[in-house]
């Protein structure tokens, strides 16, 4: 909180969607409008068991649409790549224009890159 507070221009993208302490930093990321979560390895089956995402939390993912990003750590993973996708499509009360921002929209905000139609 302090180094977010002290550099508001500092953007950051913390991994695994902040887990396992998912909550506290859902919260920062509610405060904090240049802070940003990636998904990899959260919602999927071995973090799941290890470190299941809380239950109550994800109510609070629709509205955070235009704050996650897609992140897979592919190839270095426990379990096939579209499965990292697949997850993120069973999220309670999430769209496709949530699934649009999170697998591309928001990384090319982010990073500044050109614009393009994401594909359908």
């Amino acid at each position: 909180r302090r180094v977010l507070t002290e550099h508001p221009r500092l953007r950051l993208v913390i991994a695994h969607m902040g887990g396992p302490e998912y909550g506290e930093f859902l919260d920062l990321c509610e405060d904090f409008e240049q802070l940003h979560l990636d998904t990899t390895m959260a919602f999927t089956g071995f973090m799941e068991e290890k470190m299941p995402f809380p239950a109550d939390d994800y109510a609070r993912l629709p509205d955070m649409g235009d704050r996650i990003l897609f992140g897979s750590d592919f190839p270095n993973i426990p379990y096939g790549y579209p499965h990292a996708m697949s997850v993120l499509t069973e999220i309670p009360g999430v769209d496709d224009d949530w699934l649009r921002n999170v697998f591309y929209a928001n990384g090319v905000r982010l990073f500044g890159l050109p614009s393009a139609e994401p594909p359908r």
